[in-house]
């Protein structure tokens, strides 16, 4: 790159009472850059204007603040990048390097409002904000509305859950929900759904279940102060020994191992129109798997290696089994691995359309394997 070329992309940007934002994309061949993508716009910091970059890796984003004069372009590209586009209030250049490091510039008006926002803090929306009563009682905010900071991770979770509960509404009805939450344990979430269905005039009852007689008897507390005992009851029960009941919504986050196929198997037996399961840990497979080639081999000769593989063949087999038993299935990760490890959620909304039961019966086959969920709904 030449270095009249760098300086000149480097004053585009430093010029930030008249940048509105960048965008560094793409990778140039033999290069890996450390992020799929870095997006850079101007921040007022104690009344100073300064960059911050966002870089995104595809799992969770990475922000940093720098004043101009410490920000360094170059060092920017050197990491592969092979696209830019600055977007200013007078112009906008879009810029691609080519893969023998040459500069090409395209210049072209800026049709956007010419007001930057300088706003460093972009507020992001919360389904229920963390004034809600019900966080209070739950002891994630004060008295006074505010979040408690050791409890952020936790409100985030339970925002991030109701985001998906945003994306089930339409498969759940719009008159009556009525909910099972198998191993509620403090039932965040039992309060958390019951509340935001019910701030939109649904009307829901729910049930939280957990074999702890404490837990029962704290969130029963709970609901009492709240004022929504006759819709929100809690048992004390295994999930395994709950008698089966017509339910609409099936919650399970975090049962322990077999745990999350009795809360599959009672959600299936039940009807459940949706069922949002996130599993835990995943023993029961992990130690009947053994290898069954040279290629697995190995793998299972490294014992965390076989361990993540068991994890990940349990939570795909019951994807497939759900189908079988006519669920729509997905599973991705529903909140970012820094509030928790255990992130991946299986959400199956039943259709009545079964799978097809060959694909599943040939990775039994190959593994040898009978999962005990499919024992269950046999």
């Amino acid at each position: 790159m030449k270095r009249e070329d760098l300086e000149s992309i480097q004053a585009w940007i430093c010029e930030v009472k008249s940048l509105k934002r960048v965008v560094v994309s793409g990778r140039r061949k033999s290069h890996l850059p450390r992020y799929q993508r870095i997006d850079i716009r101007p921040v007022m910091i104690r009344d100073e204007i300064q960059l911050q970059l966002v870089g995104h890796d595809g799992k969770q984003d990475t922000t940093k603040n720098f004043k101009a004069s410490e920000f360094k372009v170059e060092e920017l590209l050197d990491d592969g990048y092979a696209n830019l586009l600055i977007e200013r209030i007078d112009q906008t250049l879009t810029i691609r390097i080519t893969k023998q490091g040459n500069i090409k510039v395209h210049r072209s008006n800026t049709v956007s409002s010419d007001e930057v926002d300088l706003d460093h803090d972009h507020k992001k929306r919360r389904v229920l904000p963390p004034s809600d009563p019900i966080f209070t009682a739950l002891g994630i905010s004060s008295s006074k509305g505010d979040l408690i900071p050791k409890q952020s991770d936790k409100y985030r979770q339970v925002d991030d859950f109701l985001r998906i509960i945003e994306s089930v509404e339409k498969d759940l009805g719009t008159d009556s929900i009525s909910i099972a939450d198998l191993g509620c344990g403090n039932a965040y979430l039992t309060f958390a759904v019951h509340r935001y269905l019910s701030r939109k005039g649904v009307q829901v009852k729910v049930v939280g279940v957990d074999s702890k007689a404490e837990s029962r008897a704290r969130n029963s507390k709970i609901s009492e102060e709240l004022a929504i005992e006759n819709e929100v009851e809690f048992v004390a029960s295994t999930i395994k020994d709950f008698p089966n009941r017509k339910v609409d919504l099936v919650i399970a986050l975090h049962a322990c191992d077999t745990a999350t196929d009795d809360a599959l198997a009672w959600a299936v037996k039940g009807g459940a129109k949706v069922i949002l399961v996130s599993p835990c840990c995943h023993h029961e497979l992990n130690k009947n798997l053994k290898a069954q080639d040279e290629e697995s081999e190995s793998i299972f000769s490294n014992g965390i290696m076989k361990e993540r593989f068991a994890d990940l063949l349990t939570d795909s087999l019951r994807a497939e089994i759900l189908k079988l038993h006519g669920y729509r299935t997905n599973i991705f990760e529903f909140v970012s691995v820094d509030h928790t490890p255990r992130n991946l959620m299986i959400r199956a909304v039943f259709t009545g359309r079964k799978g097809e039961r060959s694909k599943y019966e040939k990775v039994c086959t190959k593994w040898q394997i009978n999962p005990y969920l499919a024992q269950l709904l046999d």
